[in-house]
């Protein structure tokens, strides 16, 4: 099974199927958990997944794949009062995933898009490099001529924040996948995605969410 067969399989035998028997034959047996949803290791995975019910749901919108790397972007439901938008990026050694950090926040807060697959033939490692070196020196750097020269005019981006560090990069196709850390008032986890077009970024989904006060483990959310 590829990268995106794994993190694809996964999301819907645990979320939607309840079913414990993925944990055992997609994870570990080392599994380093970031999110502030469970504990670490199979265990703590397992607990989660325990506990779900028929209330619980998720819909799958997009998986990028890039390497040993994933990122599957979707909505949750029956966690909490409203719809979730979730980012969740696994990693994947040997064939079964190894690693996990995700980001949930209201789907009402976030840009989800349904034009969910990546183009095949665009170039992913000039895609990759483009939005890499643009997140890095205008985001974080603040260079104006970096933020011209790489994006169209009419490119929205996420208001009220302020970029520190890029943390992953995903690319697939036309698409790339930042996680990046930031500052809105306080700490936050910055989700985004870009699509390029003719070597420029023209379009862009994301989703801001607080960095957890606390995690119950001690691997922390990046």
């Amino acid at each position: 099974m590829s990268t995106e067969d794994i993190v694809v399989a996964a999301t819907e035998r645990l979320f939607n199927q309840k079913d414990l028997s993925a944990v055992d034959d997609l994870f570990g047996p080392v599994y380093v958990q970031h999110s502030a949803l469970a504990p670490d290791g199979v265990d703590g995975l397992r607990g989660l997944v325990s506990r779900l019910t028929e209330a619980n749901g998720y819909e799958l919108v997009r998986v990028l794949a890039d390497g040993d790397l994933a990122i599957t972007e979707g909505v949750f439901t029956g966690f909490a009062p409203v719809p979730l938008a979730g980012y969740d990026v696994w990693r994947v050694e040997d064939g079964r995933i190894v690693e996990h950090w995700d980001a949930l926040g209201p789907l009402a807060g976030a840009s989800v898009s349904t034009n969910a697959a990546p183009d095949a033939a665009a170039d992913t490692d000039a895609n990759r490099s483009l939005v890499s070196t643009w997140v890095r020196e205008a985001l974080i750097g603040g260079a104006a001529e970096a933020r011209s020269d790489s994006v169209a005019s009419d490119l929205r981006l996420t208001e009220g924040v302020v970029y520190s560090a890029l943390h992953t990069v995903i690319a697939e196709g036309d698409l790339v996948y930042t996680r990046s850390e930031g500052v809105a008032e306080t700490p936050v986890i910055v989700n985004d995605v870009w699509r390029v077009a003719d070597g420029r970024i023209v379009e862009h989904w994301g989703l801001v969410v607080p960095v957890p006060p606390s995690l119950p483990h001690g691997n922390g959310s990046f």
